[in-house]
This record gives structure tokens, C-alpha cells and sequence, in this order.
């Protein structure tokens, strides 16, 4: 099978994200970090909220395996928790962000060349 010329070039943004973010992680806590930092950001461009549950139902992890993860962004300063209602509109949720800095202009930079190829 031959590799389209977009697969491709996603491969190499990935893998030079998974080298170069989040240091100090294992390679495994890397590869979860950078998915659920990419699947935050994709759901922000297309505005649906990205909420623990959603990311859960979408991954089929635990939201308390999720929100280890999450807290590390958090602490990494490239996401944020914003208060929200809940689908019921009863309760409340958290609604997860991209934050815009410095640290995650880079890999959002990545994403949308990656998704841009794939045009």
C-alpha cells in the first residue's frame, strides 16, 4: 500500500511532537497527552465542548484515567477549565480549552498543517 503524501507528512509532525513535547514523560503518557491535547483542539475549532465525559466517551478510558492526564496539561499551562451547564442544563460541567500561548502555538500550528495536507 502506498502512503499518501498527507499521511505522511502527519506522521513526521507527530513524530517530532512526541520528541519534543512534554519532556520528562514516558513515551506512553506522551502519546496519551499529545491525543487528548488533539482531540481538545479539534473539538474547539469545530465547537463542540470538550467536557471529561465527552473525551471519555470518545477514547473509552475512565474519566479518572482522563483527568490524570488532564491535570498535567492543566499544570503545563496548555489547557484550561472553563464552568459550564451541563447537556441538561441543570448541572454543572467543565468545558476544556486550548489555551493561546507560546507553549501550544507550536502543536496546534502542527494540527492544522497535518489536517491542511489532508485537503
Amino acid at each position: 500500500m502506498q502512503p499518501q503524501r498527507g499521511t505522511a507528512e502527519l506522521l513526521m509532525l507527530l513524530e517530532r511532537i512526541l520528541e519534543n513535547a512534554f519532556s520528562g514523560e514516558s513515551g506512553a503518557a506522551r502519546l496519551q497527552q499529545v491525543a487528548l491535547f488533539t482531540l481538545i483542539y479539534l473539538l474547539q475549532v469545530h465547537d463542540k465542548p470538550a467536557t471529561a465525559s465527552r473525551l471519555a466517551a470518545m477514547s473509552g478510558q475512565s474519566q479518572a484515567n482522563l483527568g490524570k492526564h488532564l491535570k498535567k496539561l492543566m499544570d503545563l499551562d496548555l489547557i484550561e477549565r472553563t464552568p459550564i451547564r451541563n447537556k441538561q442544563g441543570r448541572g454543572q460541567a467543565y468545558e476544556l480549552t486550548v489555551r493561546k500561548s507560546g507553549k501550544t502555538k507550536p502543536l496546534t500550528k502542527a494540527i492544522e498543517k497535518g489536517a491542511r495536507s489532508r485537503k
